[in-house]
């Protein structure tokens, strides 16, 4: 029982947040066996120890831990005032006041008194051994709070009581106010009962519950995000999960490949052991990034959580310079230098934002910029959906900026269906360009960020 419930725990942090490995998971539990359950400090201090490795991550852990490790009335109550449960029901356990003799010894009657005349405490005690034998783990929205707490009452024995109901209602007057007391009683029970499942599902519902929300955020268009209040911070959790993966990349880059032949012949002088293994390291390319973002009203969105997701990333990526253009063209590296990403993109927007977009004035602009600084290791990302107001496309341009460059990525956020409708001229760029994907969600910026990232090892 204990290894169950410390693995429910465990589940509960990580809905509220917490990054726990299954190997962090089982010192926990390890941790906590050697210092006992009996403790409740102890305990507790022994979890946390082993479990929280960010301070931030401390609050959430404290909340989740007083919930779940919750004192019941039933135990700690000193008498039934104490406890929120109905006191029994007088005269439910006389054999007078069955309904007829022959129904006294019938089984399914032999649980009603026993459930009708126990204490508050024993109803506590009750319900928490009825608890126990669920899964409240499953538990995913707010609707299966109610199927959850009739499933309670049922391994309560509260089924026996509803047929006692249902068979007093069909007597006599003096029979139906005996239903209608234990009626009441029941109700008092179902929200104990009801009670206890909305706490199971703050435990673990609600980080199910998150987890379906952040499903749904990454798959929902740009333009839709924001009626999402908790896309930043999704955006900021996706970074830093890229950034720790592509870190973990970048730490086997480094180390290489092994180099067979120089540890057999290192070897020899161990007589042929390995006792040290040698490895071919890659020369480390300092890589560049040149963003150029299409800020006009119809791409801004996208413009936007693209910034907010490359500059999140400034840990692991390299030097990233920044473009924005709509109806006029401008650097804006220095904008993310001085005000954090989400004060820096509303600053962008509101300079740069319009509509008469000219992408033929845009590379031109660029190139005058940027060439002396254009080379072999150098990834130009455009992020645009190629509608130029049926002005010159600057196809030529783009061209010498390819022979140039690394490679250049094309991100348009509209489907490719529509690339070369009305005035798209998606078809004149896509020559020049190693890839072009649509990117309308976060899950499309995710996958292209981490394409990149390969790209630049």
């Amino acid at each position: 029982m204990p290894v169950r419930r410390l693995s429910e725990f465990v589940q509960a942090l990580r809905g509220a947040g917490l990054r726990i490995s299954p190997d962090e998971a089982t010192q926990g539990m390890d941790a906590a066996a050697l210092v006992g359950y009996q403790g409740r400090q102890r305990f507790h201090d022994a979890l946390a120890m082993t479990l929280v490795k960010r301070e931030e991550d401390r609050p959430a852990f404290e909340e989740t831990f007083a919930r779940f490790f919750a004192v019941t009335s039933g135990v700690a109550s000193a008498g039934p005032q104490d406890s929120a449960m109905p006191a029994p029901v007088e005269g439910a356990g006389d054999p007078a006041a069955q309904v007829d003799d022959g129904q006294a010894g019938d089984g399914a009657e032999s649980d009603t008194p026993d459930l009708t005349t126990q204490t508050p405490a024993e109803l506590d005690q009750r319900l928490a051994e009825a608890a126990a034998q669920m899964d409240f783990t499953q538990m995913e929205v707010i609707t299966q709070q109610g199927l959850y707490t009739r499933r309670l009452l049922m391994n309560m024995g509260m089924g026996a009581v509803d047929d006692r109901i249902l068979q007093l209602d069909q007597g006599d007057a003096t029979r139906q106010v005996r239903a209608e007391t234990l009626r009441q009683w029941r109700r008092e029970v179902r929200e104990q009962a009801a009670d206890h499942v909305r706490r199971q599902f703050l435990l673990h519902g609600a980080g199910k519950g998150r987890a379906l929300r952040e499903q749904t955020m990454r798959a929902v268009p740009f333009r839709h995000l924001r009626e999402f209040q908790e896309v930043k911070t999704l955006v900021r959790r996706m970074a830093r999960r890229l950034a720790s993966l592509h870190q973990r990349r970048m730490k086997r880059s480094r180390r290489g490949m092994l180099d067979a032949r120089r540890t057999l012949v290192a070897g020899i002088r161990h007589d042929g052991v390995p006792a040290r293994l040698h490895w071919r390291q890659r020369p480390v390319q300092k890589s560049r990034v040149m963003v150029i973002c299409d800020v006009s009203s119809s791409v801004s969105d996208a413009a936007r959580f693209l910034l907010q997701f490359l500059y999140a990333m400034n840990d692991v990526l390299p030097r990233v310079r920044s473009f924005a253009f709509a109806s006029r063209f401008d650097e804006i590296s220095e904008d993310f230098q001085r005000y954090s990403p989400d004060v820096a993109v509303g600053r962008v927007l509101d300079r740069l934002s319009g509509s008469g977009t000219d992408y033929g004035e845009m590379f031109a602009d660029f190139w005058r910029r940027c060439e002396r600084e254009l080379d072999s290791h150098t990834t130009v990302i455009i992020l645009g959906d190629a509608r130029n107001n049926y002005l010159p496309e600057g196809a030529e341009v783009l061209q010498q900026i390819r022979r140039r460059v690394k490679q250049v990525w094309w991100l348009n956020p509209e489907a490719r269906s529509r690339w070369n409708s009305g005035d798209a001229v998606m078809d004149r760029y896509l020559p020049h360009c190693r890839l072009a994907r649509q990117c309308a969600s976060l899950d499309d910026l995710e996958r292209i960020v981490d394409s990149l990232l390969k790209g630049l090892n």
